[in-house]
């Protein structure tokens, strides 16, 4: 089915995806270019871009033009680097800002970059370099304040008489610049903190999202391979057991076709009920695939099916005696019973295909009330450990995964060559906890099933 066509996003919204995409960009347009811009239009109010290669600074400073505007840029443009490289900008940063500092000259349009910067490291970086760099910009600002006093002693000491500091107001005067720019700077440090919390937030959310996103896609491709398995085994155990009764019903009615023509045709009309059961066994196992719905299907086989399975067993050449302990059963769930149904159905089927001629089989059910367990046995005299194929393909598998979904276990013997005796014998055992209606006898979820699944193979 086609997905309905969604709308574009509004303009903002692309274009903040588009920035989001290229960080750099965005720091080169919003923060970097402004600062070049005021930059350059300080040094044209002061004169120093047409001053040569020296200049007297506001101070009476001569100072060197080109290493000035050097220091300028490196204090600037590493802003376009700081959602990126946010240590590595407020490293470069600081630098320039020290070596402006210590030239005397003082930093011009670059000290907006020292809040910027700080901001970024807050929200972007570590927070050993989110407190490290704070520290840095506060121990800046008294050196700001520090420059502040320097610079006026140093202008009064060149011009004598012309001006004579009061030291008193030049200490209130460097305290207020260093405190309103170590005011700036926490805040733009908080700020940056609580910026990055948040993102920081968001992007837990997403991962989040993206972690159960998986885990769903996970859980769904386990309960199909689970759903898979569950078929597979249903069919092997339908298809199994049908095409045996058949070939045996076919053998036996071709010897017997010329001597005793009633026998021929009871056989061949075996063959033939045989074969619709599978089709209809088929139909409904393979109804739950359909996209309609729920198909109509007859209830699934369980422990009062198994007395007709014996006799279509005896009818295809194979002697099977049958004992139930009916008033010792508990009341069985459908699944539980149908696992019970499906094991018989297969150790007898397996018997048919590889006990050989004169191969009989025994069945018990019935409770052991002092191990708490539903006890299931079967039996047969065929050739057991000496056949050339023992049944140790998927058949075994299948009945001990069906016994493993409700808690319980199955052991398959054949006896070998040096015995005297020979057979197979199959017992399962399912704990009676798990077998009643509503006590958890109900199978695992697929997600459970198709791991303990994948540990057995």
């Amino acid at each position: 089915m086609l997905e309905p066509l969604l709308p574009p996003p509004p303009a903002h919204v692309r274009a903040m995806r588009f920035f989001e995409a290229r960080p750099w960009l965005g720091d080169t347009l919003f923060k970097v270019t402004p600062l070049l811009l005021l930059s350059a239009f300080f040094w044209l109010i002061g004169g120093g871009l047409t001053a040569g290669a020296f200049a007297t600074g506001m101070f009476g400073v001569t100072v060197n033009i080109p290493v000035m505007v050097f220091f300028e840029l490196l204090a600037i443009l590493p802003l376009a680097v700081s959602r990126i490289r946010p240590g590595l900008a407020a490293g470069l940063i600081s630098f320039a800002c020290l070596c402006q500092i210590l030239s005397m000259y003082g930093p011009g349009a670059s000290v907006f970059a020292v809040p910027l910067v700080v901001y970024a490291c807050a929200k972007y970086g570590s927070r050993r370099v989110s407190l490290g760099y704070l520290g840095l910009a506060l121990l800046g600002a008294v050196l700001l304040g520090a420059h502040v006093m320097a610079a006026a002693g140093l202008l009064g000491h060149q011009v004598p008489g012309a001006y004579s500091p009061d030291w008193g107001v030049m200490i209130f005067i460097a305290a207020l610049i260093t405190g309103f720019c170590a005011a700036v700077v926490v805040s733009a440090w908080l700020f940056g903190d609580l910026a990055g919390r948040r993102r920081r937030e968001r992007e837990a959310i997403q991962e989040k999202n993206r972690l159960l996103e998986r885990e769903r896609d996970q859980e769904a491709q386990l309960a199909a391979d689970a759903e898979r398995m569950r078929i597979a085994r249903e069919m092997h155990d339908v298809v199994s057991h049908s095409m045996s009764v058949m070939i045996a019903q076919a053998d036996g009615g071709r010897y017997v076709l010329q001597t005793d023509p009633a026998r021929a045709g009871q056989a061949f009309e075996t063959i033939g009920e045989t074969g619709r059961e599978a089709l209809t066994e088929l139909r409904r196992m393979l109804g739950v695939l359909r996209e309609e719905g729920e198909p109509k299907t007859r209830p699934a086989p369980g422990i009062e099916n198994i007395p007709q399975l014996v006799v279509d067993v005896e009818a295809s050449g194979l002697p099977v005696e049958l004992h139930v302990a009916e008033e010792s059963l508990p009341e069985l769930n459908e699944g539980v019973a149908l696992a019970i149904y499906r094991i018989v159905q297969e150790a007898l089927t397996n018997t048919l295909k590889h006990g050989g001629e004169g191969a009989t089989a025994q069945v018990w059910l019935g409770t052991d009330y002092r191990a708490g367990e539903l006890a299931l046995e079967i039996r047969d005299t065929g050739r057991g450990g000496q056949a050339a194929d023992d049944g140790a393909g998927s058949g075994l598998i299948g009945m001990a995964e069906r016994a493993k979904l409700y808690g319980g276990t199955l052991v398959a013997r054949a006896k070998g060559e040096e015995s005297l005796e020979s057979g197979f014998t199959v017992e399962a055992r399912f704990p009676l906890d798990r077998v009643r209606p509503g006590r958890r006898s109900a199978p695992q979820s697929a997600t459970e099933n198709a791991q303990e699944q994948k540990e057995q193979r």
